[in-house]
């Protein structure tokens, strides 16, 4: 995805924008029936835009327009999906998944607890996908985001969730080193102090000490 003028002259908000509008003005052309691959290809492009997005239709901001923005991506990510399928464009299909799972991790309209399954459910397809061996980055991205999410978790039981939250951070740690990712590294080594810090099991005192240490 290229957003349109990184340069000091527009607000960022304005050049999203500017992005939005020509990804539809694309979809003119790149039409499904015509050009299938591009057409999802732009989909999931306008998805990020839709994520990415600071206004609203009125350039407004707001939870309303933040609200309407995130369903307008999980439109465009469900579109995406309908060519971008496993068997015929794995790795642009485990990308749409993660963007799919970011969106629905985040929605504000819907029920909570189905949301975060949804998002739970297009983070565990990614990673059909990308496993540690063949896209470490993304597979740890994923870990961490996978992490957030269990430690949200309406459903199941808190404690498992937590517990579930731990090991994926833990996995993300395998490859967000301090040596090699140490902005990354920090970022998880602070949710796993979040997650020890929620974890009211009967290691209670040993949870306060292991987040002490993150």
């Amino acid at each position: 995805i290229a957003i349109v003028g990184m340069g000091c002259r527009f607000p960022r908000a304005e050049n999203i924008e500017a992005a939005i509008t020509c990804f539809q003005a694309a979809l003119q052309v790149r039409t499904r029936t015509a050009f299938p691959e591009e057409w999802a290809t732009t989909q999931n492009n306008l998805g990020i835009g839709y994520y990415k997005r600071l206004n609203g239709d009125t350039l407004r901001v707001g939870a309303a327009y933040r609200a309407e923005n995130l369903e307008q991506a999980i439109i465009c990510y469900q579109n995406a999906l309908q060519i971008r399928t496993q068997a015929d464009f794995p790795e642009k299909w485990a990308e749409t998944q993660n963007n799919l799972a970011n969106a629905y991790a985040e929605r504000i309209k819907g029920d909570r607890a189905e949301n975060i399954e949804a998002a739970i459910t297009a983070f565990q397809a990614a990673l059909q996908i990308y496993t540690r061996s063949s896209f470490a980055q993304d597979w740890a991205m994923i870990q961490n985001n996978l992490g957030e999410t269990y430690r949200e978790r309406i459903n199941g039981n808190p404690t498992e969730n937590l517990l579930t939250a731990i090991s994926a951070y833990e996995a993300a740690l395998q490859v967000y080193t301090r040596s090699g990712f140490p902005e990354q590294w920090a970022i998880v080594q602070n949710n796993l102090v979040i997650a020890y810090y929620s974890l009211l099991d009967e290691n209670r005192a040993d949870n306060f000490e292991l987040a002490i240490c993150c």
